[in-house]
């Protein structure tokens, strides 16, 4: 009987076992960083195991890698193939489904930042809107006053800020200096003017 072929490096158990508990410590690193994202964080923990992947995984690979349950497993795909950064991948001569993730990260980012955020600042611009159009219609006064001037200034920091994430979510560069000119201007008109020097000095 011709002897065994010697095994891949992988195939040592104690490689795998470190491979596998490194791919683990970014795994849960990415899920924390899509939690703050208000992402569930094992969306971020399955598509970190498939990146690191060479090869595309079954949901009982991905399950037994980020030791989520298959359930979980199964409902994090199913969000992850809506989003677009996980797709189906077949092996010849399996009958199961495998995954493989989009490497693509900036299309990842972008893609969010498009359906995600700018929906957010849309809804609030709107809102911010609808704010000044009943400040319109009612008697004036010397708070309604302030509070319009506060709106208006909320309203042109969010069409400044939509107007960045458009052109990020575009594929294009962010250039913050039209945001932080809206910044600054609004700083200043925000501050308390000075009193009059008549009441300066009766305060001397």
């Amino acid at each position: 009987m011709s002897p065994a072929p010697p095994a891949p490096p992988d195939a040592n158990p104690s490689s795998v076992q470190t491979i596998e508990q490194a791919t683990l410590i970014v795994a849960d690193a990415i899920g924390e960083v899509m939690g703050f994202w208000n992402f569930k964080p094992s969306m971020g923990r399955v598509w970190t195991v498939l990146y690191l992947s060479p090869q595309p995984l079954s949901a009982e690979d991905i399950g037994r890698r980020t030791e989520l349950s298959s359930g979980s497993v199964s409902m994090t795909l199913q969000e992850l193939l809506m989003w677009g950064v996980v797709r189906k991948a077949w092996k010849r001569g399996s009958r199961r489904r495998f995954y493989e993730a989009e490497t693509d990260i900036l299309a990842l980012v972008t893609r969010v930042f498009r359906e995600r955020e700018l929906r957010l600042i849309d809804t609030t611009v709107e809102r911010i809107e609808r704010a000044l159009s009943l400040l319109q219609h009612s008697e004036p006064s010397p708070r309604g006053l302030f509070l319009r001037a506060r709106l208006e200034t909320l309203l042109r920091m969010s069409q400044t800020g939509r107007a960045l994430v458009a052109q990020f979510a575009g594929g294009g560069l962010l250039d913050l200096r039209s945001l932080s000119d809206v910044l600054r201007r609004n700083t200043a008109e925000a501050r308390p003017s000075d009193p009059p020097a008549a009441q300066r000095a009766s305060q001397d």
